[in-house]
């Protein structure tokens, strides 16, 4: 069944290190899994990219191969230990292979994997990384599933002679475990049944082993939940789209943030104060993140030097057109990227490859103009609600719509942060990101080198004024003319008619310019 996007598991976060949320953060998840699912010590892993999709020509650069080494090694995405995945997975006899090799697939982040323990124990499994950091298991022992990390997973296997006996155990296992989803299924030829058991809270251990007992289940495997927010066996929203979100708005005078509050809250069943907890928690490590950016990072690997340091001399600042805030949007924006190049620890938002765009301008204007902590909550939730309509009606996956996905979604979401900060109605606010999102149909994500850096500094920086030109608009009365759920659909559609060469596949674009290839190049023989 479908699960609603939640703004702390699909559009704000995850908190990471790492070039790319949706590489990096979500191999990470990937490896983490195969390791619970495997129950044991593991020492061998395989995986296999296919070389039309979007992970064979980056897997090295954006860190797929590492995050997915962290994860076997039971870290998660903002584990500082991170960097030195392959050093620590030698010392505890994990060995790796990275595979290109073609196979069938609908989906250009496909990762076909196999893992051995200690016994010799092994899963197959094929996962696919959807954006943000999200991920999919689709198939887990050859058989179909559809595992996104936010429940108790449970999967069983079994002698069984029949399929009737293996309704029959299903039916023993929803008398055991009421508030369980269990599907089943039986192979006729191997005389094997299968049963996979979801629920929101710890299984029934008692009832887990008399079934195991009873009916001969041979093997177990498990999961829990990897996401901030934990599913719902029957998901439940407030409201739907921004039409509806509106309404209620209007007749209950509510702001896009109190609307947020009220979406995350029955999303995600919680009390609005944990919701403002845990944003507070968010904008905290932007903060950090943003000050550790502004005192310099360096990285040997990375192709640009530290470029915000400039706009740090006010020699340099007196040469400049623009006011104030907006080279401090250009600096708050270089200082986030900067901390991602370096392996620092921030909030993808809703993408590593877009992380400075929402949080570098919306703290640059809290710089600028004195607003308080408060007020910034209030934004970044603001920026949760745009980014929820983003994740249900388009995608955040540059592989699948290009880099307008990534920085375009985020310069839409941070239109409505900054609308919030000068006081934005509900409606105000959807008019910014509306105005926001149709400026940047067709952003192409052909990244130098292959590496998370340029364009996509210059493309944050751009996401972060196109948002502030938007939010001034829509706060002096502009008209966006085509409503916000109007202009996703239409956003949605634009990119993915973007051809699969200018998906972050390295196929044209400035990544097949010779100064890309010579800094690739030089990039590999500096990691030898």
């Amino acid at each position: 069944m479908k699960q609603f996007s939640s703004i702390f598991n699909d559009v704000l976060g995850p908190v990471m290190s790492g070039p790319s949320s949706s590489h990096t953060a979500a191999s990470v998840r990937i490896g983490y899994m195969m390791r619970q699912l495997l129950g044991e010590k593991p020492v061998h892993f395989t995986v296999c990219f296919d070389p039309s999709g979007a992970l064979a020509p980056c897997y090295r650069e954006q860190w797929a191969d590492r995050g997915l080494c962290a994860g076997l090694l039971g870290m998660l995405p903002q584990d500082p230990r991170l960097s030195q995945a392959f050093s620590l997975a030698e010392e505890n006899g994990l060995t790796l292979a990275f595979q290109v090799e073609e196979f069938e697939n609908h989906h250009p982040n496909t990762y076909r994997m196999q893992l051995t323990g200690i016994s010799g124990k092994t899963i197959d499994a094929t996962a696919l990384s959807t954006g943000g950091g999200m991920i999919v298991f689709t198939k887990i022992q050859n058989e179909d599933v559809h595992v996104t990390g936010g429940f108790y997973e449970t999967f069983l296997w079994g002698s069984c002679p029949s399929e009737s006996q293996v309704l029959s155990i299903r039916h023993f296992l929803e008398e055991k475990m009421p508030n369980a989803q269990i599907f089943s299924c039986f192979h006729g030829q191997q005389a094997r049944g299968f049963w996979h058991i979801r629920t929101e809270q710890p299984l029934d251990e008692e009832a887990l082993h008399d079934c195991s007992i009873r009916f001969h289940i041979d093997q177990i495997c498990r999961l829990t939940p990897i996401l901030p927010i934990t599913s719902q066996l029957v998901p439940s929203v407030p409201f739907h789209d921004t039409r509806e979100m509106l309404q209620i708005a209007k007749r209950e005078n509510k702001a896009l943030w109190e609307m947020a509050l009220l979406y995350e809250s029955v999303r995600g069943n919680c009390s609005r104060e944990k919701v403002l907890k845990q944003m507070e928690e968010l904008v905290e490590t932007m903060e950090k993140a943003l000050s550790g950016g502004l005192c310099g990072t360096s990285y040997e690997n990375r192709i640009l030097g530290c470029q915000s340091r400039y706009l740090k001399q006010e020699e340099i600042r007196k040469k400049l057109l623009g006011d104030s805030l907006t080279n401090d949007i250009i600096l708050c924006v270089s200082a986030l990227m900067e901390v991602k190049s370096a392996m620092g620890i921030f909030v993808a938002a809703p993408t590593a490859g877009s992380c400075g765009t929402l949080a570098g301008t919306v703290l640059a204007a809290a710089r600028c103009h004195g607003f308080t902590k408060e007020q910034v909550v209030k934004a970044m939730l603001s920026a949760g609600m745009i980014g929820v309509f983003l994740s249900e009606k388009a995608t955040f996956a540059a592989e699948v719509a290009g880099c307008q996905a990534e920085c375009g979604s985020a310069s839409g979401m941070t239109a409505a942060a900054l609308a919030q900060l000068m006081g934005a109605s509900c409606e105000e606010a959807c008019a910014a990101a509306s105005m926001a999102l149709q400026n940047v149909f067709g952003l192409t994500c052909d990244p130098v080198a292959m590496a998370v850096e340029v364009p996509c500094l210059g493309k944050n920086i751009l996401a972060g004024v196109n948002a502030l030109t938007s939010a001034n608009m829509a706060m002096a009365g502009f008209d966006p003319v085509v409503p916000l759920d109007q202009t996703i659909e239409a956003f949605n559609e634009a990119g993915r008619l973007l051809p699969a060469a200018l998906r972050c596949t390295g196929k044209a674009g400035l990544t097949c310019t010779a100064a890309s290839k010579e800094i690739e190049k030089k990039l590999s023989l500096s990691k030898r």
